[in-house]
């Protein structure tokens, strides 16, 4: 089993190796739009075009109709078309049913494997379905650890107490097979298809202590290898050097999911508040004021009388975040449970002052009083005096986001990246022949 942290970066050149993925997001080259989530996997795409060209990639992806393979830079792009309900009865009828796929689906999923013949199937994720494809390969595979569910199946309804859990049913929404309820009953039913997926694959890639604990749980004979990920290219060329000093701005990038711990946020600012900082700021990107927690946020804001302190930024691009991160004073992660996130990597590649709720793989990420700090991701009044901590000391803000830069850029460097990802390439298709033989 390979030890995390441990880069080789003394890759031999091997002939052209060709290696198909399976994701859950459209990149760029289908889209023509930048990445608002998982910019990590169009990262690793430039990074191995840029320094492994040697690699051919294929990428399937899934979206609302078929269309011919397109072909791009160094990849051949399969989009796989989405069952769609014809009529309103059948569709709420899918809903109820809490089906994440189809036979059919998987079926497609076989025949990109059998039209791009690749030496190596690289699934980015255990959330998704097409996991279950790996039974039917006679090739290699890797599975990359993202979002574990069965990790985050306890959290979901985090703060969202027996009020708002009533309050989802007597819905309209809930009726139709929508909402919050509906959503986290899929994802538990989800949860028995990914615990096969992640028993079925031998070959897993990780970056935090939190996701090998996972994959030892449901599948501890598997190999497991250590390699972080590339962010998106705007936050390596941006450095953040307190250009907002003397104001009290909070940046926090969230989501609609309650376990995002937005709420928990919200409450901090209150206390802040209450304790005479009346010109706190708190910039929140990410949040549909029109989804549960919306409704649940905005309320909350109303009840605490914090309109003046809490700006909602909905869904912003990455050129947009940066720009909020470089004015802000500080950079908050209030989840309950996260494996790697990337806004975070995101704000210490910048070099932000950064606080984390310590769960699931951050403190893999961040190490407390040395490159950030850390609290208990349900109490807000620790995390309020956090904020305080380094909105008063400012030269410890600086000291902590100078070494989350040194720390992230070391972390999430491309060239090594790239060099590590086919090294384990290399090393999955090598045990694979070994076994046959």
């Amino acid at each position: 089993m390979d030890r995390p942290g441990v880069l080789i970066l003394a890759v031999k050149k091997v002939a052209r190796m060709r290696v198909l993925w399976f994701t859950g997001v459209q990149l760029p080259a289908l889209t023509g739009q930048s990445l608002t989530r998982a910019g990590w996997q169009e990262g690793l795409r430039n990074a191995l075009e840029q320094y492994r060209p040697d690699v051919e990639l294929g990428i399937v992806s899934f979206g609302p109709e078929s269309r011919q393979p397109v072909v791009q830079g160094n990849a051949t792009y399969f989009v796989i078309p989405r069952t769609i309900r014809r009529g309103k009865i059948r569709r709420i009828w899918k809903a109820w049913q809490h089906s994440s796929y189809t036979s059919d689906e998987l079926d497609r999923c076989f025949e990109a494997v059998q039209s791009f013949k690749p030496d190596l199937v690289h699934f980015h994720g255990s959330e998704n379905f097409y996991g279950l494809v790996n039974d039917r390969l006679s090739v290699p595979s890797v599975l990359s650890i993202q979002a574990v569910i069965n990790g985050l199946q306890p959290f979901m309804l985090t703060d969202l107490g027996w009020k708002g859990i009533l309050s989802n049913i007597a819905t309209r929404n809930f009726l139709r097979g929508d909402g919050l309820i509906h959503r986290w009953i899929t994802s538990e039913k989800f949860c028995g298809v990914e615990r096969k997926i992640l028993r079925s694959c031998r070959n897993y890639i990780g970056r935090t202590q939190w996701d090998r604990a996972m994959l030892e749980a449901f599948n501890p004979g598997a190999n497991y290898y250590h390699c972080d990920e590339v962010l998106a290219g705007i936050f390596y060329s941006l450095e953040w050097k307190n250009q907002n000093a003397g104001k009290e701005v909070i940046y926090s990038t969230g989501s609609n999911a309650f376990f995002k711990g937005g709420l928990t946020l919200a409450r901090a600012v209150a206390i802040l508040k209450q304790r005479g900082r009346e010109d706190i700021k708190l910039h929140l990107a990410g949040i549909d004021t029109a989804s549960e927690f919306g409704h649940a946020l905005t309320a909350l804001i109303a009840e605490q009388h914090l309109e003046k302190n809490i700006v909602l930024l909905g869904r912003i691009l990455p050129q947009q975040i940066t720009g909020e991160m470089l004015q802000a004073s500080l950079f908050v992660l209030p989840s309950h449970m996260d494996n790697s996130p990337n806004s975070l990597c995101e704000a210490m590649l910048m070099g932000m002052p950064c606080i984390a709720a310590h769960v699931g793989g951050v403190p893999s990420l961040i190490r407390d009083g040395m490159d950030g700090l850390l609290y208990h991701d349900r109490d807000p009044f620790i995390l309020a005096e956090k904020i305080v901590q380094l909105l008063d000391d400012r030269a410890l803000a600086v000291r902590l986001g100078a070494q989350a830069r040194r720390t992230a850029s070391e972390r999430h460097d491309p060239e090594q990246i790239a060099e590590r990802t086919v090294q384990i390439y290399q090393q999955v298709i090598s045990s694979h022949g070994d076994r046959l033989g």
